[in-house]
């Protein structure tokens, strides 16, 4: 390709870019609470809408399903917030039934814990008993224990008195003369 080739291609290319049509937004219609029809190219953040070919004024606009969106300069959606669930109202159950229901079985319950209670009762008293008469028993063998530590049975061995007569008696040395004393 020669320059003159080149310039006529480009020529041509940019040609076709600026007439070329764009390509046709695919609109989608909703319809506002009071009745007024809307035109929305996305039901997105950065989508537009229009009323009548016109952008939407600025605020706040509630659909017919409850959705709300905030749309800003221009018809530009800024912030899309979904319709509120409605909660329907429980239906009110007959709760004597439940309440008769749950008073016997406290009561059943209660009545099991008082038996348990008298039977620990008891328990607790012959425990009691038993550690009273433990109680005199030690120290009944405490004082019988310090009588006899502090009476003598008898006259003591004259061999254990005496000296040791099995290995011979070391005398002691005297190292006083060390020390001068």
């Amino acid at each position: 390709m020669n320059p003159k080739e080149i310039i006529e291609k480009l020529k041509q290319t940019f040609a076709e870019l600026t007439t070329s049509a764009p390509a046709p937004v695919a609109l989608m219609t909703a319809t506002l609470k009071d009745g007024t029809q809307i035109e929305v190219t996305e039901m997105a953040v950065g989508g537009i809408v229009t009323i009548n070919g016109q952008p939407a004024p600025m605020g706040e606009h509630e659909l017919s399903d409850g959705t709300y969106i905030v749309v800003g300069d221009n018809g530009v959606i800024t912030e899309i917030k979904p319709a509120m669930a409605t909660e329907e109202p429980t239906a009110q159950e007959d709760m004597s039934q439940k309440f008769s229901e749950f008073m016997s079985s406290s009561s059943e319950k209660f009545s099991s814990y008082e038996q348990k209670f008298m039977e620990y009762e008891t328990k607790f008293s012959e425990y009691e008993n038993k550690l009273a008469k433990a109680t005199q028993v030690i120290e009944g063998l405490i004082s019988l224990t310090q009588s006899l530590a502090e009476t003598p049975t008898g006259k003591a061995d004259e061999v254990v008195v005496k000296e040791n007569q099995f290995a011979e008696q070391k005398k002691k040395k005297n190292y006083d003369i060390l020390f001068n004393k």
